[in-house]
């Protein structure tokens, strides 16, 4: 990709409209466009980190038994009205077809899975197993904030599980729990806790919810030294104390990125799924739901990591893996050697981009802090004077002190190869 042919459109100065910092940066970096209030087109910079995301959450889903499979964003009011839910959930969107049929636009997906886990499910030797898809949703919420972080529209991961046991259950619930804090590691995130939280709409008996501590957050959270964590609705406001180790709580702010909930037998049994027991009887299978906001969590790693540049990507997420900058010379000698660098690297099959433009440099440092490439590789007359390419670095979660400052013209390729390989950790 040449920048000049990149379809996005960054911003220069101060940002209207934008009420926080991360999503100030997405606007800056041509990562989003608003489409309708709580809707947003993802441009090709900013797709790319969420399918960046979606690759790592789907790789952690495969390895712990996942399948993935694909629900429509719409279905009929039937399956709804069966759960109990039709006039109960209140983002629930609703319309009417041409043939007067009533149909809705899923904030989430139980009653859309059980109906077809209907179609499937048996006996009890097909049990446990955990089927996930990442879906476009809408919830009809009253008020839309901070560009991503709260959409009406928006892209979710989510993951439903089904047993025989409550123990069994238990046991997967746990290892979803560490799969998630995997994902989030995965993705450069560093201040995410997991939090004991109210089942709310969801039923079931146990949740937890994934929050980014952060001063931008709308949810409250506290913490204790001891390990204790919940959410607000959790936390008696006569007290604020531990019940864990009786100390005083420490109340943050935070960004809900994903959750995860015991279901039990709720939707299962509202919406009559069975399976044969081993004695013959038909049972309601015990289910788990467990749930990531891709598009949000794009924003929570600009919430915690952008600086004053621009967003700042680890390797796993960031659109592009290198960024060539030519300066123009008098000579005409680094353009040309900007072009073949950009074009060894894409043979190599590493993803980069080329800024070849005969624009100031400044202008073209500033594009590369918004498009934030961990690795940056400038051709300038000054570098070719010493025989070598400037390299700097931009990444989230890598001390890059260690890592050289230049590469040798004989040698770029093969060291630039083999830095992206170690900053991915192979």
């Amino acid at each position: 990709m040449k920048i000049e042919n990149l379809c996005v459109r960054r911003l220069i100065g101060d940002v209207s409209g934008a009420t926080t910092h991360g999503h100030k940066m997405a606007i800056k970096g041509g990562y989003i466009y608003q489409t309708f209030q709580g809707g947003y087109t993802l441009s090709p910079l900013g797709w790319r980190v969420v399918r960046n995301i979606e690759n790592i959450i789907r790789s952690e889903m495969d390895a712990i038994d996942g399948q993935e499979i694909l629900m429509p964003v719409v279905s009929g009011a039937d399956i709804w009205r069966e759960s109990g839910r039709y006039d109960t959930v209140d983002v629930l969107a609703k319309f009417k077809g041409r043939s007067g049929a009533d149909y809705v636009l899923n904030p989430t997906h139980e009653e859309v899975v059980v109906d077809y886990v209907k179609s499937v499910l048996e006996t009890y030797r097909q049990m446990p197993f955990m089927v996930y898809q990442i879906q476009t949703k809408f919830r009809d919420e009253l008020r839309a904030r901070a560009g991503l972080i709260r959409t009406r529209e928006f892209i979710m991961k989510d993951a439903y599980s089904f047993h025989e046991t409550l123990s069994d259950l238990e046991q997967y619930y746990e290892r979803c729990l560490h799969s998630y804090e995997r994902i989030f590691k995965r993705c450069g995130l560093k201040q995410v806790v997991s939090v004991m939280s109210s089942t709310g709409d969801m039923g079931g008996s146990v949740a937890h919810e994934f929050q980014l501590i952060n001063d931008m957050g709308e949810d409250t959270i506290y913490l204790c030294d001891c390990g204790f964590s919940a959410n607000k609705e959790l936390i008696t406001d006569d007290a604020e104390i531990c019940p864990k180790c009786g100390a005083k709580l420490n109340k943050v702010r935070g960004i809900e990125i994903g959750n995860i909930f015991q279901l039990g037998t709720k939707y299962s049994d509202s919406m009559n799924l069975t399976y044969t027991a081993p004695d013959g009887e038909s049972k309601h299978p015990i289910m788990g739901c467990y749930g990531i906001g891709v598009g949000r969590t794009m924003a929570a790693i600009m919430e915690e990591s952008a600086d004053d540049k621009g967003p700042v990507w680890n390797m796993a997420t960031a659109p592009f893996a290198v960024h060539v900058i030519g300066l123009p010379d008098k000579e005409g000698k680094t353009l040309p050697l900007a072009e073949e660098i950009y074009k060894n690297l894409k043979s190599a099959g590493i993803e980069a981009i080329l800024d070849n433009r005969d624009v100031r440099a400044g202008e073209k440092f500033a594009d590369a802090d918004l498009i934030a490439a961990p690795i940056r590789l400038i051709v300038s007359a000054k570098n070719l004077a010493n025989n070598a390419i400037e390299v700097k670095y931009r990444v989230n979660d890598v001390d890059t002190s260690e890592y050289k400052s230049t590469f040798g013209l004989d040698t770029y390729m093969s060291e630039t190869v083999d830095t992206i390989l170690k900053l991915l950790g192979k």
